[in-house]
Order: structure tokens, then C-alpha cells, then sequence
């Protein structure tokens, strides 16, 4: 390398070409008074390059390099152009041969802040400058062998990875970097890559790691990338800033990658937490023809892109509660750093879980519980691989969380998350109990809660049958509580037409004068004990409310008034989940009398009474339970999850 006899001060130039004569790989740095002429050799198995500052404010330059020994000499490209940079300011000038003088794979050199240079399909990527900004010249197009096998050395060396595991490793590395490249200005939800990556395991039947070990395989492919917490207080999540999926990946075409969309292609401070997914009738109004064009995978993500409408995309997933430790003694072997660390994977796995299923993706579930209750302990001599500011990349070893799940806090504390998640699945798969949604969707829920308990003693086979009776017992109830809701849900929308056919309403109206009312009053009163002038204020009102033909809404609101009325009296005190209970088994039975004289009598509407009685029966209960977890401070979730 020589330097120019016009050399500048002020500029700087690099011009990289091909040759057929054999040259060793150099790194060298230039001094600023002098301009750099083209470099004489580079072959295509090896990269060389020179930086473009000559001020190194950071400490000594780190310089690297690696290529194939192996590799064949291919002779220079006729179709060579070369270009020389005149300008005043610091520059890089990029000399491109023909695809044919240079072969597929990628070479990879690291920079002094340990970004990555990298040539690939005739192009190179060169960052640097006077001003310490980096300017992308080209981005690559293939993934780099050497960045693979750099990756999976550094994971051996640091983190105890055995050599056996090399090929599985070498299987995710390559997944990774065929998918993703970096980017600045943009960033992609840590949770929203992880579900990505148990995509691929599942659909090539590979063992996925836990997230905290992703995380490390990630930072070992795109070194120095940063991890920030964006979103508003209770709204936040972890992204991974610098990296976005590549134009020509295939995720692209993914339904959970939809609302992702805006926040990789704009600028962090425009970034939202979720995108409701748009209807897809619009979709096929302006293209008739695209099912003749659409594969399974593309059916299946549309469907559920358009059943995300109908959930709540916008949900607060609230913040855990500390573990109450008390004055009980750490199990043995176990630190406050290991409670800590157990409380940041948990909080992660359930955002995780969180994700899945508003991606509708409910499949994922049961490996995201297997890749965490069954997380491989690191290797005694293993360090950790620098993590973000905001977070501690830790794993928990398998045997130290069975430890702790024995410990009678950390049950305590893990029963409350699971309410806490719980609940919060419920109001995003069900917003709205009495809204109406696809019957695809409600089935596709009920499925899910069918699934439920089965993938979780599973995944916790191997646990103590403390913690898996507890854990199960939420789940329980959580499925519970799904099937109850997509009940009333579907009782709602049958209930909808008959409240809105006028012949109908007046055929019950009609049957309703002809009931015995005082005689039912009789026979209830020995059984629900009630003021006889409450009930009759409530006969009038029923009345009244059918004889208006009021709406779906409109019952749903004097129903509420009714649970309000009611339960006024035993406010703020400790007999009201007591009450609550007592309520409904009163206003259950003598709903019942009121059928069984219908019954009696032939009413010709019959068959609607019943129906508006199932679904006034089971919406009751969903009023009651809410406003016995309000007065208790608890979620409904865990008021149903109560074993007495």
C-alpha cells in the first residue's frame, strides 16, 4: 500500500479491487496526511479493509479478521470499474467487480466498536468516518460461514456450549442471520424475534432454548447490539435495537408480524406497543382474485389476522408484586440474586406468553412452558455474555428453580403472577362478553382452554407436586372462565335476534301476564327468604324493559342495576363474597319457578323464555363474580380459582 503523491489532509479514500496474484490478508490503518491508493490484492475467500478515521477516541483499534484457507483463486473481472474520490470529506469508494469474479459466501471483518465489515455477492459493506457516523454502502445478501463459525466459537468459549451441540447451534446462528440484519433507527420486540424462533424449532422439529439463552445467541451473531424498554409505564417492553427482519425473509409474510410493521419501518419515538391488524374484507374487495394465489400458511394468517379485531390489542399488562419473603430463610443454595433473577425471567416468559396469544398463535404455548421449566443449567466455568443496561441476561438452572418452587414465598408470589397473567389473557381474548365474534374464533378459544391443563403437567412432569397443583389450579380456573365466556358470548348472539323480532317479544309478554306470580312468590319465598317487595319491584321492571323491546345493551344494563341494588346493603363487608353467592342461588331458583310455570301453562314461547333464562342466568354470574373480586381487591380469576 502506498500513499499518493496529492495527498490531502482533509480527505480520505479506500479503493478496494480484485487481482489473480496471491497477496496475505492486511489490516492497516492510514495516517490522515496521507491519501490511500487502491488496495493491490484481495481475494474473494478473504476481505481487507482500512478504516476511515485516523482518530480513535475509544482506546486502541480492535481489529479482526477471518477466511477460508481453502478457498480457489479466481482470476480478476474484466467488468472491474475503479472510482477515485476527490471530495474534502472523509469517504469510502467501493470498487464492484461482475457477480462472477467474486463467489456467494460473505467475508466478515469487525470494526474498533465492534460492528461487522462485510462483503457479499460483489458488494462491500464498510462503515466509518471523520464524523464517527457510519454510512451503509451496501447491504449484504447472504450470510457469512465465517460469521457462523465466529458465533459458535465465542458461545463455546463463554458459555460452556459443548462441541456436540455445534450443528444444533450452527441450525439457529444460520436461521438468524438469513432472516434478520441490523438497521439503525429501528428496532423489532424482543418477544415478537423469540416467537419467530419457536416457529422455525417447531416447524423443523428442533429443541428451542429458553429466552434468556436466545438472547445470548442473538448479541453472539450481532455483537454490540443494545436492548432498550420502550412503551409508557405498564405498557413497555423489551426491543432490540438496531435489527430488523430483511426485506426478502419470509417472516414478512407472517400474520404476527403484521402489527410489528410500523415499529421496524418507523423512527423509535413514533413506536406503539401493538397495530390492530386491518380487516381483511378490504383486502379481498380490491383483489378478488388473491385466494387463487394464497397458500395454506397465507389462509390461516389472515384468518387470524382478521379474528384480531375482536380482541383487545391495546391491553396493560400490569406489574408483578415483589415476593413477600417474610422472615423465612432462603432454601439452601439459593441468594437473593437467584430470587431476582427468577423474578426477570418470569415477568419475560409471561410477556412472551402474553404476545403469543395475542398473535392467536396458541400452539405456541406449550413450548414457550417447556423452554422454561425445563432450562439447562450453565457450565460452572461459563461467564455471561454482556447484557443490557435495563436487564440481567441470567438462566436459571433447572434444579436451582425446582429448589425454589418449594420455597412457600416464591409459591405465594407465583400463584399471584399467574392471577395477574391470567386475567389479563381473559380481557384480551374476551373484551367484551356480549360483543359478537366469529363462532371460528370462540371455538378456536375453546380449544385452547381444552389444551390448557394437559400441556402443563407436561411441561412441569419433573417438579414438586406442590407447585404443579397450585399452578394447575390457575390454569383451571383460567380455562374455566374461557368456556364460561364463549358461553355467554354465543347465548348473547342467539338471545340478540330473538330480543329483536317484535313477534316474539310480544308472544312472551303475552305468555309472562299469564303467570301466577303470587303463586311463585309463595313457593320461593321458603327457599330464598326475599323481601316480597323487592320481588315485586323486579317483576314490574322485567315487564316493563320487554314491553319497551329493549335492546341486548339495554338488558345487560338493568341486569347490572339489579346485581347494584342488591348487593348495596353488604357493601364494605366481610359477608359480601358470602352474599354475592347467596344472591345467585336465589335469583337462580326463582328464575326456575318461572319456567316451570311457563312449562306447565304451554307457553308458546317457551323456547325463548328459556333462552333469555340461560343467558340472564350466566350473565348474572359474570356480574357477580366482578364485583366480588372489586370488593376483595382480587382478580375474577383468582375469586373462581378459591377452593373453600
Amino acid at each position: 500500500m502506498q500513499s499518493s503523491d496529492s495527498g490531502s489532509d482533509s480527505a480520505t479514500s479506500v479503493a478496494l479491487r480484485t487481482s489473480a496474484v496471491a497477496q496475505a490478508p492486511v489490516v492497516q490503518p492510514v495516517p490522515a496526511s496521507q491519501q490511500v491508493q487502491s488496495v493491490q490484492h484481495v481475494y474473494p475467500a478473504q476481505v481487507q479493509y482500512v478504516e476511515g478515521d485516523t482518530v480513535y477516541t475509544n482506546g486502541a483499534i480492535r481489529t479482526a479478521y477471518s477466511y477460508n484457507a481453502e478457498a480457489q483463486i479466481y482470476a480478476p473481472s474484466s467488468g472491474a470499474s475503479y472510482f477515485d474520490s476527490q471530495s474534502g470529506g472523509a469517504q469510502v469508494t467501493t470498487v464492484v467487480s461482475s457477480p462472477t469474479a467474486i463467489p456467494s459466501h460473505s467475508m466478515v471483518g469487525i470494526t474498533m466498536d465492534g460492528s461487522q465489515i462485510i462483503s457479499s455477492s460483489g458488494a462491500y459493506l464498510i462503515h466509518g468516518g471523520l464524523d464517527n457516523s457510519r454510512h451503509s454502502l451496501s447491504h449484504t445478501s447472504r450470510s457469512s460461514p465465517a460469521t457462523l463459525e465466529m458465533a459458535i466459537e465465542n458461545l463455546q468459549k463463554n458459555e460452556g456450549i459443548t462441541s456436540h451441540k455445534s450443528s444444533l447451534l450452527n441450525s439457529h446462528l444460520q436461521w438468524l442471520l438469513d432472516n434478520y440484519e441490523t438497521a439503525d433507527g429501528v428496532s423489532l420486540p424482543r418477544s415478537s424475534l423469540y416467537n419467530h424462533y419457536l416457529r422455525h424449532c417447531q416447524e423443523h422439529k428442533l429443541d428451542p432454548v429458553n429466552a434468556a439463552s436466545f438472547g445470548k445467541l442473538i448479541r453472539s451473531v450481532f455483537m454490540g447490539l443494545r436492548t432498550r424498554r420502550l412503551g409508557t409505564r405498564g405498557n413497555s417492553k423489551y426491543h432490540y435495537y438496531g435489527i430488523r427482519l430483511k426485506p426478502d425473509s419470509p417472516l414478512n409474510r407472517l400474520q404476527e408480524d403484521t402489527q410489528y410493521m410500523a415499529m421496524r419501518q418507523q423512527p423509535i419515538h413514533q413506536k406503539q406497543r401493538y397495530r390492530p391488524s386491518q380487516k381483511m374484507e378490504g383486502m379481498l374487495e380490491n383483489n378478488p382474485n388473491s385466494s387463487l394465489h394464497t397458500s395454506p400458511e397465507q389462509s390461516v394468517a389472515a384468518q387470524s389476522q382478521h379474528h384480531q379485531q375482536f380482541i383487545d390489542m391495546s391491553h396493560v399488562f400490569p406489574d408483578f408484586p415483589s415476593p413477600d419473603l417474610g422472615t423465612i430463610l432462603l432454601p439452601d443454595g439459593i441468594t437473593m440474586t437467584d430470587i431476582k433473577n427468577l423474578q426477570l425471567m418470569y415477568r419475560r416468559h409471561c410477556e412472551a406468553t402474553i404476545d403469543v396469544v395475542m398473535n392467536l398463535q396458541f400452539q405456541y404455548i406449550e413450548k414457550l412452558w417447556q423452554a422454561f421449566w425445563n432450562s439447562k443449567p450453565n457450565s460452572p466455568d461459563s461467564s455471561t455474555t454482556q447484557a443490557s443496561d435495563e436487564e440481567l441476561e441470567a438462566i436459571i438452572p433447572k434444579d436451582k428453580l425446582m429448589v425454589m418452587c418449594k420455597y412457600e414465598p416464591i409459591m405465594r408470589w407465583m400463584r399471584s403472577c399467574d392471577h395477574i397473567l391470567y386475567q389479563a389473557l381473559v380481557e384480551i381474548l374476551i373484551p367484551d362478553v356480549l360483543r359478537p365474534v366469529p363462532s371460528t374464533l370462540t371455538q378456536a378459544i375453546r380449544n385452547f382452554a381444552k389444551s390448557l391443563e394437559g400441556w402443563l403437567t407436561n411441561s412441569m412432569c419433573d417438579f414438586p407436586q406442590q407447585i404443579v397443583q397450585a399452578k394447575v389450579g390457575v390454569v383451571s380456573a383460567f380455562a374455566q372462565t374461557l368456556r364460561r365466556y364463549t358461553s355467554l358470548n354465543h347465548l348473547a348472539q342467539a338471545a340478540r335476534a330473538v330480543l329483536q323480532n317484535t313477534s316474539q317479544i310480544n308472544q312472551m309478554l303475552s305468555d309472562l301476564n299469564r303467570v301466577d306470580f303470587a303463586n311463585v312468590q309463595e313457593q320461593a319465598s321458603w327457599v330464598c327468604q326475599c323481601e316480597e317487595g323487592m320481588v315485586q319491584k323486579l317483576e314490574q321492571d322485567f315487564k316493563l324493559t320487554l314491553q319497551q323491546q329493549s335492546s341486548l345493551d339495554q338488558w345487560a344494563s338493568w341486569l347490572d342495576n339489579v346485581v347494584t341494588q342488591v348487593l348495596k346493603p353488604h357493601e364494605r363487608s366481610p359477608i359480601f363474597p358470602k352474599a354475592a353467592r347467596q344472591f345467585l342461588l336465589k335469583w337462580s331458583f326463582y328464575s326456575s319457578m318461572v319456567i316451570r310455570d311457563l312449562t306447565l301453562r304451554s307457553a308458546a314461547s317457551f323456547g325463548s323464555f328459556h333462552l333469555i333464562r340461560l343467558l340472564y342466568d350466566e350473565y348474572m354470574f359474570y356480574l357477580v363474580e366482578h364485583r366480588v373480586a372489586q370488593a376483595t381487591g382480587e382478580t375474577p380469576i383468582a375469586v373462581m380459582g378459591e377452593v373453600s
